[in-house]
């Protein structure tokens, strides 16, 4: 209580001595701040509406609202009552809650939604969670637009890219749509395809084989076939990844190689690749004699005709044929008679026959070439030597590839620039981290030579407050002993004057004693 009076007294001896203008402007100063103060706990203190649920319809709004009503949340109705906002640090629970209530049956988080929870501080990977639920939320409420489709719901998976993962190893974005469909209504195969291409064309990376559609019977309506148009364009897009990555392999590793002679980034190489991807079937047929020494084959029948004419008569002379027919030749001899003879031998051999059938896997190398330059002047051996270890790095084939190997200097001046540039960078931030060193040394400085200052003032201040006491304990002092040096002679006059009375008191003191 005391403290409080004499902090009452301080107050009042404060603002008594405080002129006219001065009390006006402390008056001033002490209303703004009260202003300040109050403006501040109305911001902090009043509900930040952020959208719970939007694009509902009446239903399940009206069952919402019935709900918040019950746990007595604020809320705020907009969009004619299919959006309903609610304070943001009840959003999540309010959400959950009304999930295990089984609500909303319809309503879709969108990319509305993320404009009303886009807070300070959010990190990229929340975003991308954001982006991804919105994205969620506005394919399922497209699909539900079209007439088979009651409800609707979109998983999309993406997989976080690195830049420590080749491009072609990263994993790729694939989906999942749940439908439940309206009784009685089926999705043919054309609406089934223009679901998948619409999530396919809205999601960056993401291909048709990789999106799977299910509906509430857990029966898949993706497993459509591809049309041609589609199908021919899955082939080509598929062989010229093949080639493509064929052509990297056989470019890094001739690189890898040649880099450990010439040194990195004196080397450059670029390979090109024909690929044969027909494919082909070869048969062949041989036939060889069951004996290859005697080179014949086994006799399997004989045919022998013999012919004998003799006697008067015409022989037919020539070779069979229209044009033997034409005339009748004879032949005589002086007689007038005529003699003919014919022997004819027929052998059947059988020989071994073997066949193969060869189909020829597609894929196979059509033609390659590989053009290597090296960063100095070669020489026509060093120049083949290089090609001979190309050409077994690669598989060279003499009748079909073609390597070509040329030494010259490369032009340096980008590396040359961008070298200089991240070294002028480099220096750029080693000169701010100076800056930034130094000044925090001088400001260290500063606020160390303020400190002493304030402690060698707080020192001189408790000094002289001291040296004040010690004065004044010493002027106490002094005082004190003229008193006593003044009482001493004043009983010391009074003894003499009246020694008796004074030896009385004395006895007197000594018998209470």
């Amino acid at each position: 209580m005391e403290f409080i009076n004499s902090l009452r007294q301080k107050l009042k001896e404060f603002w008594e001595s405080k002129s006219k203008a001065q009390k006006i402007r402390l008056g001033l100063s002490a209303a703004l701040v009260v202003l300040v103060v109050a403006i501040l706990g109305y911001f902090m203190t009043r509900p930040n509406y952020v959208i719970l649920y939007s694009n509902l319809d009446e239903k399940d709004a009206g069952e919402i609202v019935k709900k918040l009503d019950d746990m007595k949340i604020p809320y705020k109705l907009t969009d004619g009552g299919r959006t309903i906002l609610t304070d943001a640090k009840d959003v999540y629970k309010v959400r959950l809650e009304l999930a295990r209530e089984g609500l909303p049956k319809g309503g879709q988080i969108g990319f509305s939604d993320i404009f009303g929870k886009t807070r300070l501080g959010t990190t990229e990977w929340e975003k991308q969670i954001q982006y991804t639920q919105a994205l969620q939320g506005e394919l399922a409420r497209t699909i539900e637009e079209m007439e088979q489709v009651e409800t609707a719901r979109v998983h999309i998976v993406q997989p976080q890219k690195s830049l420590f993962i080749e491009p072609n190893a990263q994993r790729e974005p694939s989906a999942a749509v749940f439908l439940k469909l309206k009784p009685g209504k089926e999705l043919t195969e054309e609406e089934t395809r223009g679901i998948i291409n619409l999530i396919a064309h809205s999601v960056e990376g993401l291909k048709p084989e990789n999106i799977t559609i299910v509906d509430e019977y857990g029966r898949i309506l993706s497993n459509i076939p591809l049309s041609e148009e589609e199908n021919t364009k899955e082939i080509v897009n598929a062989r010229l990844a093949i080639q493509e990555n064929f052509q990297k392999q056989l470019q890094s590793s001739v690189q890898s190689l040649l880099e450990q002679i010439f040194g990195p980034g004196n080397v450059a190489v670029r390979v090109n690749v024909q690929l044969d991807f027909d494919k082909k079937t070869v048969e062949n047929r041989t036939f060889a004699p069951p004996n290859p020494e005697l080179n014949e084959g086994l006799l399997r029948s004989v045919q022998e005709l013999r012919e004998y004419f003799s006697g008067q008569g015409n022989v037919p002379q020539g070779e069979p044929g229209a044009g033997s027919n034409v005339g009748t030749y004879q032949q005589q001899n002086a007689e007038g008679t005529s003699d003919y003879q014919k022997s004819e031998v027929i052998r059947n051999y059988e020989l071994n026959e073997s066949k193969e059938n060869i189909a020829v896997a597609p894929g196979a190398v059509k033609k390659l070439t590989v053009s290597v330059v090296i960063n100095r002047e070669l020489t026509d051996d060093e120049k083949d030597r290089i090609v001979a270890l190309v050409g077994n790095a690669v598989g060279y084939d003499i009748q079909r590839d073609q390597i070509t190997v040329e030494g010259m200097a490369f032009d340096t001046q980008l590396a040359d620039m961008l070298s200089r540039q991240l070294s002028e960078e480099a220096r750029s931030r080693q000169r701010q981290r100076v800056i930034i060193i130094v000044t925090g040394l001088a400001f260290a400085a500063i606020l160390a030579v303020v400190y002493r200052n304030l402690m060698r003032r707080k020192l001189q201040m408790e000094e002289e407050k001291l040296a004040q006491k010690l004065a004044e304990a010493q002027q106490a002092a002094s005082v004190e002993i003229d008193e006593k040096e003044e009482l001493f002679k004043n009983i010391e006059r009074l003894a003499r004057q009246r020694p008796e009375e004074v030896a009385k008191i004395i006895r007197n003191w000594l018998n209470e004693e």
